[in-house]
C-alpha cells in the first residue's frame, strides 16, 4: 500500500506517515539518476535562466528536499498536490532551500487534482518530479502525462515506485516466506489496484507501465531499484506500515480476519525484536525526451557530475 501524498480527492496521507517515511526514502533513491537529471539540466539552461521543476503530489515537500540541494540549476519549484494543508507545510518547510551551487529556490505552490495538474500545472516545466505516486494512478492517467510530457519536451524523474518485491529476511540474510505471507502480499497487491480517485489504480503494474508509456513516446530512459530496507533501527515508520497493510488486508478480505490478524501479530512481533528485516520493493525512472542536448548521455552525465552525497 503506497503512502505518498497523491493528487485523488478521496486520497489523503498525514504529514505524521510523510515525515516517517521521509529518511528512508531519502536513503533508499538512486543517486546517480540525480546525477544525470541534474547534468541534464545544465545542459538545457543557460546561464542567465533558471529550470522549471514540477513536483506531483508534493506532500509535504519530501522530494523537493531531496532534489533542490543535489542540483546545480538554478531552480523554480512549482509544488503540486490537491491537500492544502500538506502544500502549506511544504511551504514552509521548503522555502530556505538553496542549489547546490548555494542560489535560493523560487518556490510556489499550485493546489490542484490530477486532472487539473495536466491541463494547467505542467506549462513550461524542464523537469516534472513524483516520488511515491504511480501506484495511486490508472494507465489513463499516465498515458496523458506521458504525451503531455512529450508535448513539453521536458525530462522525468520518478522516483519510489512500488514494484511488488516484498520480502522478510531473517538474521542471517536467508529470505522468509510462507503461506501467509504470500496470501498477504498476493492480497496487498490486489488492494493497491483499487480506484483511489482516478481510474483503476495500477499497483505494483506502475513501474512497468510508466517506462511503456514514456518509450512510446521516443524517450530514453534510466531505470534504478530503490528498496526501503527495514528493521528495528526504524520501528516508528515499521510500525506504521504494518498497521496500514493490515487495515488495507482486512478491507480486501474480511473474511480472513482471523488469519490476517495471527499474521500481524507473529511478523511484528518478530520484526520488534530484531528476528526479521523487512524488504519493500520501488523502481526509480529518469526518462530523458528525444531532443536532448547534443552530446548529453547517461554515462556522460554520470562522468561530468560531481558525487555528492545521499
Amino acid at each position: 500500500m503506497n503512502t505518498s501524498s497523491p493528487l485523488a480527492a478521496d486520497a489523503h496521507f498525514s504529514d505524521t506517515w510523510l515525515t516517517l517515511r521521509e529518511p528512508v526514502d531519502h536513503r533508499a533513491r538512486d543517486a546517480q539518476l540525480t546525477h544525470a537529471a541534474d547534468y541534464w539540466l545544465m545542459q538545457r539552461a543557460s546561464a542567465s535562466t533558471s529550470a522549471t521543476l514540477v513536483d506531483l503530489g508534493c506532500g509535504s515537500g519530501s522530494n523537493l528536499r531531496y532534489l533542490a540541494p543535489r542540483l546545480h540549476t538554478s531552480q523554480r519549484w512549482r509544488l503540486v498536490d490537491h491537500d492544502p494543508s500538506l502544500l502549506e507545510h511544504a511551504r514552509s518547510r521548503c522555502d530556505t532551500l538553496a542549489s547546490a551551487a548555494g542560489e535560493p529556490i523560487r518556490l510556489t505552490v499550485h493546489e490542484a487534482t490530477l486532472a487539473q495538474a495536466l491541463d494547467e500545472a505542467l506549462t513550461g516545466a524542464d523537469l516534472i518530479t513524483a516520488s511515491a505516486l504511480f501506484d495511486l494512478v490508472s494507465a489513463e492517467w499516465i498515458d496523458a502525462l506521458a504525451a503531455r510530457c512529450r508535448e513539453l519536451g521536458c525530462a522525468v524523474l520518478f522516483t519510489l515506485s512500488v514494484d511488488g518485491e516484498i520480502h522478510f529476511q531473517d538474521s542471517a540474510g536467508k529470505t522468509l516466506e510462507d503461506g501467509d505471507d504470500r496470501f498477504v502480499f498476493d492480497t496487498l497487491a490486489a488492494h493497491q489496484q483499487r480506484d483511489k480517485g482516478a481510474g483503476e489504480a495500477l499497483g505494483t503494474l506502475a513501474p512497468t507501465y510508466l517506462k511503456q508509456a514514456f518509450l512510446r513516446h521516443g524517450y530514453h530512459l534510466r531505470e534504478a531499484p530503490s528498496p526501503w530496507r527495514l528493521g528495528r533501527e526504524t520501528w516508528p515508520l515499521v510500525d506504521a506500515l504494518i498497521a496500514g497493510w493490515r487495515t488495507a488486508l482486512l478491507e480486501q478480505a474480511p473474511a480472513q480476519a482471523t488469519r490476517i490478524e495471527n499474521w500481524y501479530r507473529a511478523r511484528l512481533s518478530a520484526l520488534d525484536a530484531g528476528r526479521l528485516m523487512l524488504t519493500l520493493g520501488h523502481r526509480d525512472l529518469l526518462a530523458l525526451p528525444p531532443e536532448s542536448p547534443p552530446g548529453m548521455s547517461f554515462d556522460t552525465s554520470f562522468e561530468t557530475s560531481q558525487d555528492r552525497p545521499a
